[in-house]
């Protein structure tokens, strides 16, 4: 398969070299999974949500990597590990002192709108999301329980 393009060309690579060749995927999983047991102060629940992502994103890349045939899948496979990394990173520093708690927010939204599918003819409540927003449209810093609250909502 012929690709073009620069974000084409740096998925086959994460993908299919870092993932399949040099099995980078595992020191990100530690990596991650040590984060996430740095960050005590987000809820268990929303620690356990972004394990399991963690992990089934890994699992994806993994089968990509395996799979010559399944190049077609590689962008995904890569812009999944990007944004999963972001979530857990962006919830990790909004547990460390001194840190504006909006961190935590973006990473649910990463969470909603890039790793997990919603159906879009499902009536949903997104009372979180406007709250959230409105956060993140004040200028004021958020503080960590009105953050951790909004990741459970």
């Amino acid at each position: 398969m012929l690709w073009e393009g620069t974000s084409n060309i740096n998925a086959l690579d994460v993908v299919q070299r870092a993932v399949g060749k040099e099995g980078s995927d595992e020191a990100l999983a530690a990596t991650l999974h040590g984060k996430l047991a740095e960050a005590d102060a987000l809820p268990k629940a929303y620690r356990a949500r972004l394990a399991a992502l963690i992990d089934r994103t890994i699992a994806f890349a993994r089968s990509v990597a395996r799979n010559p045939g399944d190049e077609p899948h590689a962008r995904l496979a890569a812009t999944a590990l990007y944004n999963m990394t972001s979530a857990v990173v962006l919830a990790w520093e909004a547990t460390r002192p001194g840190v504006d708690a909006r961190r935590a927010i973006v990473s649910r939204f990463v969470v909603e709108h890039r790793l997990e599918a919603a159906d879009p003819l499902a009536p949903h409540d997104d009372a979180w999301e406007r709250e959230a927003t409105a956060l993140l449209l004040d200028p004021t810093p958020v503080a960590f329980d009105r953050a951790a609250a909004l990741l459970l909502a």
